[in-house]
């Protein structure tokens, strides 16, 4: 089984400069043209419960509720007149060019944070730590990702499960076939049809899926963790202002409580709008992380 486990303390002193540095001035460019068009755009995911999703009414989620202090510190410190705050939807593939363009100003979903990643665009400090797993149908009786050997599998474009399929069938001599389609309704689709033998993505989206199907117990995960990755808010790189303030926004949170209670009210407890729990304990990344930040 590979596993690629991201240390928390790539984090921990960041966060402990956070505490201590005396904000600069914020006249960067984010807060620029938010000031001059009195607008902020968010992108978010439709369907990547807990972290966002639409609920019919508009945008919500995990995510979406730790990036509400953000938006709040962001109205303030650009001094924008009468804030627009416009949530639009992205798909995960388009994430990062549509942050370099311009288009979108924040993304709160759940975006992960990785290397290749980190050299086009910035990150908060992770808010979550999600482990990319495969579900399959509870019907053919698999109890691990190496009988998968020469199946179908499907992905979500621009998310990073294929690459966690990849490295584990080159560290295990596996082969098989990896499809991408892009949304998640497509890819349960293909596995409720058989057009493909598993779903690769985060764990708890797919618990989440499982949860939320007509039939959840016709579906079942696999255990093995093929990777481990921090999830995080993600804006556009080369903006030191716009860091220091979604660094201190969500060291903030993390330090007045708020944090916990945002993640217990996503994963430990029934959440909107299928009112079922995930029961998804705090990691013991993200542990150690808020505890760096006290």
């Amino acid at each position: 089984m590979t596993i690629r486990m991201h240390s928390t303390r790539h984090w921990m002193v960041p966060l402990l400069l956070v505490l201590m540095a005396v904000p600069p001035a914020w006249a960067q460019s984010t807060l620029e043209k938010v000031r001059s068009r009195s607008l902020l755009v968010v992108g978010y995911r439709e369907n990547a419960f807990p972290f966002s999703f639409s609920d019919g009414k508009g945008a919500s989620g995990y995510s979406l509720d730790l990036c509400t202090p953000i938006i709040e510190r962001i109205g303030r410190e650009s001094s924008a007149k009468n804030l627009r705050v416009v949530y639009q939807a992205v798909e995960q593939e388009r994430v990062v060019s549509l942050l370099r363009s311009g288009a979108i100003d924040l993304v709160c979903a759940n975006t992960s944070d990785t290397e290749a990643r980190r050299k086009l665009v910035s990150f908060s400090p992770p808010i979550f730590y999600a482990a990319v797993r495969v579900m399959v149908r509870s019907g053919d009786k698999l109890t691990s990702v190496n009988q998968l050997a020469g199946k179908n599998l499907v992905v979500l474009g621009g998310t990073t499960a294929r690459n966690a399929l990849e490295m584990h069938a080159a560290g295990n001599g596996l082969k098989w076939k990896i499809a991408n389609v892009l949304e998640h309704d497509a890819a349960m689709s293909q596995l409720s049809l058989r057009q493909a033998d598993g779903y690769a993505r985060d764990d708890v989206l797919l618990i989440n899926a499982a949860l939320t199907a007509k039939n959840p117990a016709d579906f079942a995960l696999l255990p093995e963790r093929l990777s481990s990755e921090p999830i995080a808010i993600v804006y556009r790189s080369g903006d030191p202002a716009l860091q220091k303030l979604v660094d201190l926004s969500i060291v903030e949170s993390m330090r007045s409580g708020k944090f916990n209670q945002t993640y217990e009210k996503w994963f430990t407890k029934p959440a909107p709008p299928a009112n079922k729990a995930l029961n998804l304990p705090m990691s013991p990344e993200l542990s150690r992380l808020l505890a760096a930040a006290k």
